[in-house]
Parts: structure tokens; sequence; C-alpha cells
């Protein structure tokens, strides 16, 4: 279980996203909720810096960044 750092809010309405970051494994993630705030993703980024996941959650909040493969 990781400690959340930071939250981003959508631009175009389709929810928000959390950095979290496990300490004990090193590794940061984004967990992805919808507007009602059920969680539907959650993405890990191992050997990537907090910077760089920072950057990923902002970019999935203005639609540059797209979510492949989510059934």
């Amino acid at each position: 279980m990781g400690r959340k750092l930071s939250t981003y809010y959508s631009e175009i309405d389709k929810g928000y996203c959390e950095v979290h970051m496990n300490f004990k494994d090193e590794m940061a993630y984004i967990k992805y909720f919808d507007n009602n705030g059920r969680m539907f993703f959650t993405e890990d980024f191992p050997g990537k810096s907090i910077h760089y996941v920072n950057d990923a959650a902002e970019n999935w909040c203005t639609g540059i960044k797209k979510l492949e493969n989510i059934a």
C-alpha cells in the first residue's frame, strides 16, 4: 500500500486521478477515478521518477494521455 502524494482533476469532465508512492517497493503509481469517485484503473510506473508520474497524471487530465486496454 502506498501514500497519496497528489490529486489531479480532469479538465474535460472525465474524473480525477491520484498519484501514490509505494515507498517499500520504491514505485509510484496512479489511481484513476470516474466522476462518481469509483476507481476504474491503476497504472504502475516501475523505474520512473515521481516527476514523470506527476506529468503522466496531468497529461491524462488534460486529454493528452490515453489509457489503453481498459475493460
